[in-house]
Order: C-alpha cells, then structure tokens, then sequence
C-alpha cells in the first residue's frame, strides 16, 4: 500500500461519500441495486441462510505496532466464533500482511516498531486461530516483498503461509480447496500464484484465483489459461488482487497514467516492465474470462472504497471492489489501532443472484459503537448471475 497518507476520520469520509462516483456505466447493470435491508442490531444472530466469504484488507498496521497486532487477533477470534452463525465458508486477505518484510529492527515514525519477523509471527498468529476451521486465500501486497516495501520479489509470506499450512486448502495428498499453483518470481511453488475450487449451496461452485503483487507476465499467462479451460467455464469467478480499482472508482492506470504513486510500475520490483496494473490485468485477463464476476483488491487509500462494474466479452458484469481500512483509526501513525477493525461480510443469497456486502468491525462492537459502516459505499448489494 502506498505510504504516508495523512489520517483520515470517520467524519471526513462521510462528508465526501455522497459525491462518490461510484459506477460510470450502462444503468441496465444496476437495475437490481439496493442497499441492505438486514444489518442485525445483534451481530452474533448471524443470518438467517446463504453463504458468506470474509474480506481482511490491509493488516500492515496491525502488524507493525505490538500494542494494534492483538486488533487483527481480535478480528480472526470473532470471525471464528461466528462460522456457522454468518455460514461463513471462505477468508479472503487481500495483501499487505506486514508492514515491512525484512528488517531487523522497528521501522521507526511512521514505519511502526516491531521487527518483520515480529510482524510475520503477529499475521500467523491471527490467521491461526482461523487455520483448519476454514480455507484462507490471500494475495500479496508490496510491503509483503523486498525489505521494506518492493524493492525486490523476494518475501517471507511462504515461511509463514506454505501451501499445506491449512489442511482446508492442501493436505499435500489432494484434499482442500486448492487447484493448482504457478511458480513464484524465484521459481518456487507457492501460494503467490495460486486457483482453489469452493462448492456453495444450490449448485454455485467459485473459482478463486489469488495472484501475486503486480503479476509477472507469467503468472498472468497462466491464470488466463487457466480460465479458458472448459471445467471451469461455469464456475463463478473471482480475481483476488492488492492492486486494481482506486477510489476514483477507475481501475490503476485505466486514465493511461501507469506512474501514478501506488502503481506497481512505480515500485522497484515492477520498473523492468513485468509487471501488471489494474487496467492491464482488465485487458489480459478479466475482460476475456467468461467467468469473472468480482474482483476484489486493497492497496489503496484516500476514500480507502471505490467500486465499478463492466461487461466483460461475454457481457456477464464484473464488479470491481476496492475495499481497505488502513488508514482508519489513525493511519499508519503512532497513536493508530491499525484500521478500526474493518472487514467484509460477503454473502451469496439463497435466490441465488443477489451478493450482500456489509462492512464490519468486533473494534467498535466492543466500544459499544454501531459495528456496522452503514453507508451505501460501504454496505450494499449486487446483482450477481445465477449458478
């Protein structure tokens, strides 16, 4: 995620949400739109039937303060007492598990003051209460390579997060959720690159490819062949990505601008040119998969929400969501809690074409605050296409 934007509060977002550009499409797509009707007084109710996937954004600013690590804890333990509550059946973390990938000591102002194995062990440590309860997805963010923050493709994430870490996702002899794997920058089998199968009630089945920071050229090569594959043609697809929409509701570098800060051109790792944005992914990847219809990124700040949807060749609609809460409760500053507990409830309905997304925090619920970000930016529904 890009560094060292000034803080923003609850309030500031509110005041600019009513103006967001939102959607710059066709209206037909956004017929069946509406804000939820169901965001329970008593979250521990759950819901009363569907399936529902979880959405951890950036966890950087967790990780790097000792006293904000057990807020990502927090969120891990509440999502484990409520599976069966909100029929949560997936965890979805969208990169950036730490703030700075390989230093030895605290980062100092603004970077934090915990080591990054400290870091790492702080991300495990949450995910782990979650581990062997239920498959976890995640894709990389920036600061999860090189030293600080890109400066190589080099990362720690397959130390903590190998590919037989959680026996839902691989148990190393064909069971779990996992399809297949593209070797990483280094030529190892990893988790950076990586396609899991999800069987959901009434017949959807997802398909779920998680790929790298700005994907190689290679990685990309091989997620589009793997889409094309008739087996899973049928399949609900969902593209987990740390960098595609920005809150200007446009995907990074659709305005031709690929050097904009935040963009994986702009990062070490990406100036060779191997690298892909979110309009590059959109034109070599989604636009022709017949079965994309989400893709979820963090990375970015400012309005930290931003979402659009496109017809794809087939003209199925894609939605597009940014969705981050970093720079909340303090940013990346000393006095921050790392991001106000934010996470993403996603919930396929029982009619089998709605998707109800609702915005969530155990932080405020335990201050005795509304945990709900009751705001049609931030909790909504969607059409989706029938299984």
């Amino acid at each position: 995620m890009p560094r060292n934007f000034p803080a923003l509060n609850r309030r500031t977002f509110l005041s600019g949400m009513a103006s967001f550009p939102l959607l710059s499409q066709t209206d037909s797509l956004f017929a069946q739109e509406t804000t939820p009707l169901h965001l329970p007084t008593d979250p521990s109710r759950g819901i009363r039937a569907g399936w529902t996937m979880v959405v951890f954004p950036d966890t950087q600013n967790y990780a790097k303060y000792q006293r904000n690590q057990a807020h990502f804890e927090r969120m891990c333990r509440w999502v484990d007492q409520h599976l069966d509550a909100w029929r949560i059946g997936l965890v979805l973390h969208e990169g950036d598990f730490v703030e700075q990938n390989n230093i030895p000591t605290g980062g100092g102002k603004g970077g934090g003051d915990q080591h990054s194995e400290s870091q790492w062990e702080s991300a495990k440590r949450a995910l782990g209460i979650l581990e062997n309860k239920v498959p976890i997805v995640f894709a990389t963010g920036n600061h999860d390579y090189g030293i600080r923050n890109s400066e190589s493709r080099e990362t720690q994430v397959n130390d903590y997060f190998p590919i037989t870490g959680n026996k839902l996702v691989s148990d190393g002899q064909g069971g779990g959720i996992l399809l297949e794997t593209c070797p990483n920058a280094l030529g190892q089998p990893s988790l950076e690159n990586a396609a899991y199968e999800v069987a959901l009630p009434a017949g959807r089945k997802l398909l779920v490819v998680a790929l790298e920071w700005g994907p190689r050229r290679e990685a990309v090569a091989w997620a589009k062949q793997l889409v094309q594959r008739e087996a899973y043609r049928n399949h609900t697809g969902v593209l987990l990505v740390h960098d595609f929409l920005t809150p200007d509701s446009i995907r990074d570098g659709q305005d031709g601008n690929h050097q904009r800060g935040g963009n994986p051109h702009t990062y070490p790792n990406g100036k060779n040119g191997n690298t892909h944005d979110g309009e590059e992914l959109w034109q070599s990847l989604v636009h022709d998969a017949p079965q994309f219809q989400m893709v979820l990124n963090g990375h970015e700040m400012g309005s930290h929400v931003g979402r659009r949807v496109d017809p794809n060749a087939a003209g199925t609609p894609v939605h597009q969501m940014l969705f981050n809460a970093q720079g909340l409760g303090g940013g990346s500053f000393e006095k921050s809690n790392g991001g106000d507990g934010w996470m993403r409830l996603l919930t396929f309905e029982p009619d089998g074409v709605t998707l109800t997304v609702r915005t969530f925090s155990p932080l405020k619920l335990d201050a005795g605050e509304s945990p709900w970000w009751n705001h049609p930016s931030w909790c909504f529904t969607l059409p989706i296409q029938p299984a």
